[in-house]
């Protein structure tokens, strides 16, 4: 597995709930697998945002699509709170 770190900076984006991303189709084999994008704010206590794709990028694979919006995978917690009677 390789794993791509880019560090940009950018105005304040405040919540970050989706994202687009894409590649340009060029060089002799230019199709590549995304697992996950992560978006650390280190301007917001190093918040972190998820974006699971789990597909190929590429105009061969998959679905032929070099191009994907990607929805934040939100945390959720669930508390089970329950009473036993004796």
């Amino acid at each position: 597995m390789q794993i791509d770190v880019f560090k940009l900076e950018a105005a304040d984006l405040g919540k970050i709930y989706r994202i687009k991303i894409w590649h340009d189709n060029k060089n002799i084999n230019p199709s590549w697998y995304l697992d996950y994008v992560e978006v650390i704010d280190t301007a917001d206590s190093n918040k972190s945002y998820m974006f699971h794709c789990e597909r190929w990028l590429s105009k061969s694979k998959d679905d032929c699509k070099i191009e994907r919006s990607l929805y934040v995978k939100v945390k959720i917690i669930f508390q089970l709170v329950y009473k036993m009677k004796l």
